[in-house]
């Protein structure tokens, strides 16, 4: 009777302990980066950098390769070439080829991995230039693995307002809502080094269309209200009043401590307007301009939000050339003028680019640092 009763109390203890079924690490090929590029004869060459756990193993991370001509059917391949049981559900990292982007659509390649419930949702896309066996074969022996190098360097990009930050499960809202367009980091390879460069616009359909670089990616942040103060900029002042300091410089730096914003939307005559109005608190980080801060204040805070207001119709001007809205101004077209979005929701880009916006801006300096001049 005791014996029985002990059994049974060691089983239900590694039932109810999870033992059962357990995995040793060493003996898992993990994948936690996927890299997709351009083949020949319409394939696809996919890699996956795959942690090595052996103490007797010389390279932290194993580069493995096949081509296909789904991502799927690449995923079994790999299974063959894999030592261990492959694990895809801690997936970090997605890299993209921007080539292929430009003749497959994101949310296609993604198909099999929004219908697997075991899919990582929060893995990071990223889209690059650069083939995508050179990235994923760069040297950094001096950082972190490859997945977790890459990831840190994904968001500390996105915190320092040099890039967007988009994961799969984001990627998936940006395709199901009307009022947006999709967009994803963009990344490249510049001297044997990583480096983010800015961001990559996709249309409605994946496809791959532009790039904004790291000053552009900034304006787009503070447009979607996604930035982190304080946020750090230098412009140029080439105003005809504006002395230089000396033969090179005429720049300004400065931090935006707060940023308020609010959109106006409306219809008129069958146009969609948004008057999109900002007020900046910031303050004076380097002035190498003929301007005293405090006698030239109102003069500085005008002339900075001038700069401010080209860079960022700038941005909106190429976002329209292109059809896309990346900003989400169709949602405010939605919320505040709904028969009208009704009848362009299908084609919202096309709208947009025929669209009117204005952007305006406030600047209030509200510190000029240490220095008294």
């Amino acid at each position: 009777m005791k014996k029985s009763f002990a059994y049974a109390l060691l089983s239900l203890t590694l039932i109810t302990s999870g033992c059962l079924g357990q995995n040793r690490l060493d003996e898992l090929t993990l994948v936690l980066t996927f890299g997709v590029d351009q083949g020949k004869n319409g394939e696809m060459e996919i890699y996956t950098a795959v942690p090595v756990f052996h103490k007797e193993a010389r390279k932290k991370t194993e580069l493995l390769h096949t081509r296909a001509s789904t991502f799927r059917e690449g995923r079994d391949r790999l299974d063959n070439q894999a030592n261990g049981v492959v694990e895809t559900g801690k997936v970090q990292n997605i890299l993209i080829s921007k080539r292929l982007m430009m003749r497959k659509g994101l949310f296609d390649l993604l198909d099999v991995i929004y219908r697997d419930p075991k899919s990582a949702l929060m893995t990071d896309l990223i889209v690059t230039d650069d083939p995508i066996e050179q990235v994923m074969d760069v040297d950094i022996q001096d950082k972190p693995r490859f997945p977790v190098y890459l990831r840190e360097l994904v968001r500390s990009s996105h915190i320092s307002e040099a890039s967007v930050s988009t994961n799969v499960r984001r990627a998936y809202d940006q395709f199901y809502e009307k009022g947006i367009t999709p967009y994803v980091t963009e990344m490249k390879l510049s001297e044997n080094k990583l480096k983010i460069s800015g961001t990559a616009l996709l249309d409605k359909r994946g496809y791959y269309v532009a790039s904004l670089d790291t000053e552009e990616s900034i304006q787009l942040l503070i447009l979607q209200k996604d930035t982190h103060h304080p946020i750090f900029m230098t412009v140029q002042l080439k105003g005809k009043d504006v002395g230089k300091k000396d033969e090179e410089s005429q720049s300004i730096s400065y931090s935006i401590d707060y940023t308020h914003s609010s959109y106006k939307t409306y219809v008129e005559g069958n146009q969609f307007h948004f008057d999109l109005h900002f007020r900046y608190s910031i303050v004076l980080t380097e002035l190498l301009v003929q301007l005293h801060p405090m006698q030239d204040k109102e003069k500085l805070e005008k002339a900075i939000a001038s700069e401010m207001k080209k860079k960022m119709e700038a941005v909106i001007a190429k976002f329209q050339k292109h059809h896309l809205d990346p900003i989400g101004l169709g949602k405010y077209a939605r919320a505040y003028a709904y028969p009208q979005w009704k009848q362009v929701e299908d084609d919202w880009g096309r709208a947009f680019s025929q669209a009117k916006v204005r952007v305006i801006p406030e600047v209030r300096m509200i510190s000029i640092g240490s220095l008294r001049k």
